[in-house]
């Protein structure tokens, strides 16, 4: 009995999106590696990429944390290359802040001059400007879902449900990501 989230999915439409808003560099800032959300996420963008006819560049995939500073670290690196990237998937909402933070530190215009987005749709991505694109989690259902299992298996019923279940975020498109300005 497993109750998860389709990261690989949710990431893979969060990449189509910046896609399909004509990014063609976007830089992937990875979570913890231990994980597993952190592989899943990565190979949701990577395949998203190959599928849009977008070569992989292992230069654009900074692995880090899942925190602020790190969102923060990563993005002063990315925004001082002279090739920059023109859009940032962060792993969290948490990363994606701190991207956001380094970006409006530098006098940046979002989503005019870098994209941003995150994933979870943490308090995060509501409480920046502009607010985070993100792929929101359905937490309340999830946990209810899992109280459910819990208190059959508690109660020793045999007619819990033993199959697996995947959620699957919601793309919240919001404020932080637009069209590059050179479109």
């Amino acid at each position: 009995r497993t109750i998860y989230i389709n990261d690989r999915l949710a990431a893979y439409q969060i990449t189509e999106h910046l896609i399909k808003l004509n990014h063609q560099r976007i830089c992937f800032f990875n979570g913890d590696p231990e994980h597993d959300s952190s592989g899943e996420r990565l190979a949701g963008y990577t395949a998203a990429l190959k599928d849009h006819g977008i070569d992989v560049d292992d230069d654009l995939i900074l692995e880090g944390h899942y925190t602020f500073e790190s969102g923060v670290e990563r993005a002063n690196r990315v925004l001082q290359w002279s090739e920059r990237p023109t859009a940032i998937f962060a792993c969290n909402d948490e990363i994606a802040a701190g991207a956001l933070f380094a970006a409006k530190m530098q006098g940046l215009i979002l989503p005019d001059e870098i994209s941003i987005a995150g994933f979870e749709d943490s308090p995060f991505s509501r409480q920046t400007w502009p607010l985070l694109t993100t792929a929101r989690q359905p937490n309340d259902e999830i946990a209810a879902h899992a109280t459910e299992i819990l208190i059959a298996l508690l109660n020793n019923d045999d007619d819990i449900d033993t199959e697996s279940h995947a959620y699957l975020p919601e793309i919240i498109a919001r404020d932080s990501t637009g069209a590059p300005a050179d479109y």
